[in-house]
């Protein structure tokens, strides 16, 4: 007898037809992880104590820490979950790089043409043709009281090029500012991108003053967002100093790019290299971490990071991950505080897309436990404390929340309110150093420099520019200290 007639024999008794059947399923589980990329990763304890699990595909780490994972019962609830991903440096990359399509959408109403804004914007434009490769393409959208699309999706070649620099010089600013429509005409673009399987990057350069068409932030917000899930990463540059910076920074959060602003030329080549650096490098986009919640508990902040609330799950878009690098933030969480209870995370999971391929990854979240405790147990809570991450809670996190509060009021022109904010949290910080001796002192030297911040915007002439161009610097400030990314590659 044969193999294949032993088998066709086996596959007719009970038990051979009961192993087939669960041969064929799990070839079936295993056929359709691997097509989705949603493998279960490996998950242990890190050094800090909290959880970190490698993906058996990709390489990346996804890490979760709790800063102080008990609170005493009557006292401040908050909890601070420290949240990393790491990623690898892909070599063939470098040989192999994917092409570019940069989307550039440019506002041309008529407060771009004061202060020298359309001339800076322009200039920017050059310069990014001055930085694509051959194998990259680009369009360009425009839009004042109304929205067209100059140049559809063209390679980099030196004749689109010349064409390219001619639309730009033949542009000048005109009426209103219809941004909501430059974004649809650039989300009608970027399906092309996705469809050819090039990374899409889109940039709005624009003075952030939506005074035409759809003008509220939310919905403005969900453009970018749809634009973004078909895969294209939007940045956003605010011309001058009379943009909206938080309409501008929103935007860019929603479409998981950055957020700058460019009032002298002198700084134009730094941006833009950032930009074309963070597409070349590029090693995954969409990133986003799902977080199932304890009942009771609440997701203050997420490090600035645009977040919504799915039931009990926090959905956080974190945006693209750079090759070789660990972007690390802190989730600002708050127990109840009246009774002594515990508190167990359901699932909180990584997923990301790398070269158009979606995973996802999952830490052991049962390994961080939060509770409030009665105050007799107030040394053992602090003896809990992971002070290294309750210094970063602290003095980068919480003072970078800060920081942004300071600037609106400041952008407002409210000096007292301010610092009304500065002082509170200094009492805040002498609260939080009696678990942790020295955040005072280390803290101190950068809120003695926010406190000159606000006193330099307030004090002599031209306070209205200095006042904008202080909070602009604090919003851009307060995102780097809430969101750390570094470069090892660099």
């Amino acid at each position: 007898m044969n193999a294949f007639t032993r088998f066709k024999t086996f596959g007719k008794s009970t038990r051979g037809g009961i192993l087939i059947l669960l041969l064929g399923i799990l070839t079936t589980v295993v056929w359709v992880q691997v097509q989705g990329r949603t493998f279960t990763s490996t998950s242990h304890v890190n050094g800090t104590g909290g959880q970190i699990s490698v993906h058996p595909r990709t390489g990346v780490e996804f890490q979760a820490s709790l800063s102080n994972p008990m609170v005493v019962q009557g006292h401040d609830g908050t909890v601070y979950l420290n949240l990393s991903v790491t990623t690898p440096r892909t070599v063939y990359r470098d040989i192999l790089r994917v092409p570019t399509d940069l989307i550039v959408v440019l506002d041309r109403s008529g407060s771009m043409g004061e202060d020298n804004k359309w001339h800076y914007a322009t200039q920017a434009v050059h310069s990014v043709l001055d930085r694509l490769g051959m194998d990259d393409r680009i369009a360009l959208v425009t839009f004042d009281s109304t929205a067209q699309i100059q140049s559809q999706l063209v390679a980099a070649s030196e004749g689109n090029i010349q064409r390219f620099r001619s639309i730009i010089n033949s542009l000048r600013p005109g009426a209103s500012t219809n941004m909501g429509e430059g974004l649809l005409r650039a989300e009608e673009l970027a399906s092309k991108t996705m469809a050819a399987k090039r990374r899409g990057r889109v940039l709005l350069l624009s003075d952030g003053h939506a005074n035409a068409g759809i003008v509220a932030p939310s919905q403005l917000g969900a453009m970018v967002r749809r634009i973004s899930n078909q895969g294209a990463v939007v940045s956003t540059i605010g011309m001058g100093l009379g943009f909206n910076e938080t309409l501008m920074a929103s935007l860019a959060d929603h479409g998981m790019g950055s957020f700058s602003f460019l009032e002298h030329l002198e700084s134009l080549g730094t941006i833009l290299a950032r930009e074309l650096s963070d597409s070349r490098d590029l090693y995954a986009d969409a990133s986003e971490v799902r977080i199932d919640l304890p009942s009771g508990v609440e997701l203050i902040d997420a490090a600035g990071y645009p977040f919504v609330l799915e039931g009990q799950t926090a959905v956080i878009r974190t945006g693209q991950l750079i090759q070789d690098s660990v972007k690390s933030f802190m989730a600002t969480l708050r127990i109840p505080n009246h009774m002594a209870a515990e508190y167990t995370f359901g699932n909180i999971d990584l997923s990301y897309r790398v070269d158009g391929s979606s995973y996802r990854q999952e830490v052991e979240s049962s390994g961080l436990t939060m509770a409030c405790v009665v105050p007799e147990r107030q040394e053992e809570a602090v003896a809990s404390i992971n002070k290294e991450l309750y210094e970063d809670a602290w003095i980068k996190n919480n003072l970078g929340s800060v920081m942004k509060d300071v600037a609106d009021f400041v952008r407002s022109g409210e000096r007292e309110k301010a610092e009304e904010v500065v002082q509170s949290y200094r009492k805040r910080l002498e609260d939080a150093d009696a678990n942790v001796p020295g955040l005072t002192r280390q803290a101190g030297r950068e809120l003695d420099e926010l406190e000159a911040r606000v006193d330099d915007a307030f004090d002599g002439p031209d306070q209205k520019i200095k006042q904008n161009r202080a909070a602009k610097s604090m919003l851009g400030d307060s995102q780097e200290l809430q969101r750390q990314t570094d470069r090892n590659n660099k």
